[in-house]
């Protein structure tokens, strides 16, 4: 199976059912989830949905207009004829994350509003404050891009690997790992938060080759040696692979990467999860939810990798159907998988300045 379109739905809406169904169960630890759900925690996913959707969070918003800037970077090489190198890539998404910093009600210095341009932008259900991270909000805030020469600060908080993964969707087998450290360095300039970004990235790319999924994380791994200061990141991949093969209680398992909201350590979890239920989208989202930490961005990832590596028939239709902006993510999976079409439709989508 190679770069076949289920992958592509089943990453972007698998993701989208792991930030949402762990979303409100987010800043309790083991204990509470305990008392809210009962001893078991959360066996049935439907149980935490409050309303009458499964409401998503800013890392399913980031990761669409991580989709955004992507597309768009392609619509900009076909149109002025140039060459599309990872830089320019990682500035195009950048831009794409200044339109989603205006969902959030905050304006960028210096953009009017036809700056504000293309369809993701003006989906109203994505408008409203999402109490998103600290660090994603002063950054951008700023209207300056991080780089890997210049990054903005140290942060090594978990938002940067977590609306990475439409990078490995489209970028090839050459660049994936470089652009999606660049994505990532936009916002988190510590080494273990881009270079997480870059070896999920990778990951994705090698899932939706048909490799298997241990065939992915090796080979993501032999790109995450050849970068300086992939130490900390190699420790906490290398850690789930060793947990994922022993006979501990999967709670125990979880709590060696503390409360996952470090990119490593949330990178960890997820693939933890994986390897853990490989074979079974719904019971690795739970593992990855019923923990003492960062339950929606260990579950958001999970959700990503499984969701490339079993397609989308292995999700459950209800947990689809009752998740938020649904549409709107399968279009976008759908925009991912064609890439790029010469129409004046499709530069009005994605305007490639």
């Amino acid at each position: 199976m190679r770069r076949n379109k289920d992958q592509f739905y089943g990453c972007l809406v698998g993701g989208a059912i792991g930030d949402a169904f762990g979303a409100p169960v987010k800043f309790m630890n083991y204990e509470q989830i305990q008392k809210v759900y009962g001893d078991e925690c959360i066996t049935d996913l439907m149980a935490v949905v409050e309303g009458p959707k499964a409401t998503i969070t800013d890392d399913t918003q980031l990761t669409l207009f991580t989709a955004e800037g992507l597309l768009r970077s392609i619509v900009r090489t076909k149109q002025k004829g140039l060459m599309r190198t990872n830089k320019d890539t990682a500035m195009i998404v950048f831009r794409a994350y200044l339109r989603w910093l205006y969902t959030q009600g905050l304006s960028t210095p210096n953009w009017n509003n036809k700056s504000y341009d293309g369809w993701l932008v003006k989906v109203k259900k994505l408008y409203g404050y999402k109490e998103p991270g600290i660090t994603c909000i002063t950054s951008l805030g700023k209207g300056v891009m991080g780089t890997l020469e210049r990054p903005l600060n140290n942060s090594k908080k978990c938002g940067t690997v977590i609306r990475i993964a439409p990078v490995g969707l489209v970028e090839s087998e050459e660049d994936v790992f470089e652009v999606g450290s660049r994505v990532g360095v936009i916002t988190h300039g510590h080494p273990s938060a881009y270079l997480a970004s870059g070896t999920l990235a990778t990951l994705i790319f090698y899932l939706v080759e048909g490799f298997s999924l241990q065939e992915s994380i090796e080979k993501a791994i032999d790109q995450l040696k050849l970068y300086e200061h992939h130490e900390s990141c190699l420790k906490c991949i290398e850690k789930a692979i060793v947990l994922a093969q022993n006979d501990k209680s999967s709670r125990e398992n979880l709590q060696a990467f503390g409360d996952g909201f470090m990119a490593e350590d949330a990178l960890g979890m997820a693939l933890y999860c994986s390897l853990s239920s490989p074979d079974n989208f719904e019971e690795a989202l739970k593992l990855a939810i019923n923990q003492n930490g960062n339950s929606n961005s260990a579950a958001a990832i999970t959700g990503q990798i499984l969701g490339t590596y079993l397609g989308m028939e292995a999700i459950n239709p209800k947990l689809i159907e009752i998740l938020e902006i649904c549409k709107e993510v399968e279009q976008v999976a759908e925009d991912l998988y064609v890439g790029y079409e010469d129409t004046e439709e499709w530069q009005k989508r994605y305007p490639g300045w």
